[in-house]
């Protein structure tokens, strides 16, 4: 009964939306006539509102038949999985010949998320089977989703059994939005379709030429074969596992393209839904223009449960491609000053590397050799749609600038290169196991922008704010310069950060243990709030250079200081009003996005929670 993976390939199309086969099976109003749990939502059927989820042990929360009842009308699809390392602990799960360490299925899996501090740490890798695991922040229920119906059954039941709902896509979170303990999760990771069209006309935006639709579920893997094979490029994530139309297009989505075309939710035609009610809809610039909107870029989670959307595609750009290091420590060490005037030389050059169609993707990293410790700066330019002589000529006033200071590591550059064939040794936020390694990350983002690049002095002040947070903070710092400006983006009315259109550099910083090790001790709740105050802390020196900025939530912190206008900017208010108007029993909820403030974890006992607030207690209405 299950559909695989669906690749298909039409000429010209002249839609709104395309339907992929399991969208067409959906839940009708017939079948709920019987069965209140699961009917659609409305104010006349629909029970008040109660201060707090139910959670198991409450005499509300449904009964073992009632859930039999609902995985027979899924058909088979509701699961109760134990957390991934439970295979590391004595008991029913227990694999004694696996290596419980290697966290590389968080995509795979239907609970495990990317980070794991979110959940509790209440189950982790260990190599102790005689340690206690539980259930913690990940859900009670997961419904594997292969149909629009399955996730209208979904909605339904939980709204009306006051039962905490998440979607998880593949799992790629930071904050623990795809998870939430006590909940019946919605895992679409296996809506996984693809359809290419060499000429798509869409009335709705005026729009004709190449077009993708994917299914909610896919990857950057599902659909690079396709990318190559016609030409066609559409925005992606990094990742190769990561599930392309969650978190990564609601919250903008950037790439290697941004500085040419803009981010994922700019390129956006189309988007099909299940909104709270349980209805499958459509939204476009005509149709629900407003849930529209707040899809490309408000956040993921908040809004419905995307099940596929249609993008614009482009002609695969050619580029070229050349990297830069320098360190304080090994062969061709230079002094730490001359390694800051060095990193503080390429910031001068970011505006001119955006500018022209490019991206900068470096890391500032902690370095040894032998027993010598320091600094390692690391960057690679890719600049497209430009020969190896333009960019030669582009990068060489920076590379003269470095070989002033005696800094002469950097590479000629190669072409052709294309994203769709990474290089193994391109430089990433993720050393082993790109995109699927289960880590226990506390990181934070900021966006640097045009008036942080304008003159000498804003050069230094940033410079020195970035060498605070590596050298007295100890931190790793990643940038990705890119500009999203709104001339690149094709739709861009659409409720993306405003202050990301005049970014120079997405900034993030995290700690050097960002990855589960199976070594470092698990952090209880006040070592982990006092790890989170610190790195806020030296966070605030980014925020101090840029008033009324903002930054990137995908790769941010969900509970920093002042997170409505870091996240959201100037749209929070229009995006509350579009979850008021389509969500008005506050189905969906997620640390971090529009209206969480709203709600509170609790503990079990009913006490709310201070702190860096894991998800493995109890949502509650506040007050």
């Amino acid at each position: 009964m299950f559909l695989p993976l669906l690749v298909s390939l039409f000429g010209i199309a002249n839609v709104l939306a395309v339907n992929f086969p399991w969208e067409e099976i959906q839940l009708t109003d017939a079948e709920t006539q019987d069965y209140p749990e699961i009917r659609f939502g409305n104010d006349k059927n629909d029970p008040p509102a109660r201060a707090c989820r139910f959670i198991p042990g409450d005499d509300e929360w449904p009964s073992d038949q009632a859930w039999a009842k609902f995985n027979e009308t899924l058909g088979g699809v509701l699961l109760k999985p134990l957390p991934l390392a439970s295979v590391c602990y004595t008991g029913p799960n227990f694999n004694s010949t696996r290596l419980c360490r290697e966290q590389h299925t968080c995509a795979n899996d239907p609970t495990s998320i990317h980070s794991l501090w979110p959940s509790g740490n209440t189950c982790v890798p260990t190599s102790n089977p005689n340690e206690t695991c539980s259930q913690g922040g990940f859900p009670v229920y997961v419904v594997d989703a292969r149909t629009v119906r399955h996730v209208q059954l979904a909605v339904n039941f939980a709204r009306h059994s006051n039962i905490r709902v998440v979607i998880k896509n593949s799992g790629h979170d930071f904050n623990g939005r795809t998870m939430g303990g006590h909940s019946l999760s919605i895992w679409v990771h296996n809506l996984r379709s693809t359809t290419y069209f060499p000429e798509y006309v869409h009335s709705a935006s005026g729009y004709t030429g190449k077009a993708v639709a994917y299914a909610g579920g896919t990857t950057t893997a599902d659909v690079s074969p396709l990318m190559s094979s016609n030409d066609a490029a559409i925005f992606v994530a990094g990742g190769q596992t990561v599930g392309i139309a969650g978190g990564f297009l609601q919250t903008g989505g950037h790439s290697p393209y941004t500085s040419l075309y803009g981010l994922a939710a700019d390129r956006v035609l189309s988007i099909q839904a299940v909104t709270a009610d349980g209805r499958y809809v459509t939204a476009n610039k005509e149709e629900n223009a407003d849930l529209f909107w707040a899809f490309r870029g408000g956040g993921g989670g908040t809004y419905g449960v995307i099940t596929s959307v249609v993008v614009q595609a482009f002609p695969i750009p050619i580029s070229a491609q050349g990297s830069i290091t320098f360190s304080t420590v090994g062969s061709s060490a230079v002094s730490v000053e001359t390694f800051w005037k060095g990193v503080k030389a390429y910031w001068s050059y970011c505006v001119a590397i955006c500018e022209a169609g490019g991206l900068g993707y470096n890391f500032i990293r902690h370095a040894t050799s032998g027993s010598a410790t320091g600094f390692t700066f690391q960057t690679t330019i890719t600049l497209y749609e430009r020969t190896e002589a333009e960019y030669r000529n582009i990068t060489q006033p920076l590379l003269q600038e470095l070989n002033d200071l005696g800094i002469k590591r950097h590479t000629s550059p190669s072409m052709p290169h294309s994203i769709l064939d990474p290089s193994p040794n391109t430089p990433s936020l993720h050393p082993r196991a790109p995109g699927d390694l289960v880590g226990n990350t506390l990181m934070g983002s900021r966006f640097f922008t045009r008036a942080n690049h304008a003159s000498p002095s804003a050069l230094e002040e940033m410079n020195n704010a970035i060498r605070h947070f590596v050298e007295d903070g100890g931190y790793t710092f990643h940038g990705i310069n890119h500009a999203p400006t709104l001339e690149a983006a094709s739709f861009a009315n659409n409720s993306v950060h405003p202050v990301h259109r005049s970014t120079i550099m997405h900034a993030e910083g995290y700690a050097g243990d960002a990855w589960w090790s199976g070594q470092a001790p698990v952090l209880t709740p006040s070592e982990r709030t006092a790890a989170h105050n610190r790195l806020q802390e030296y966070m605030q020196g980014w925020r101090d250079i840029t008033p009324g900025g903002g930054g990137y939530l995908n790769e941010g912190d969900a509970q920093e200081p002042g997170w409505k206008e870091g996240h959201f900017g100037d749209n929070y208010d229009k995006l509350r009003g579009v979850r008021r108007a389509y969500d008005p029993w506050e189905v969906f909820y997620v640390v971090g996005g529009v209206g969480s403030d709203e709600w509170e974890i609790r503990d079990t006992n009913g006490v709310g929670r201070t702190g860096l607030v894991s998800q493995d207690g109890r949502l509650c209405r506040r007050g």
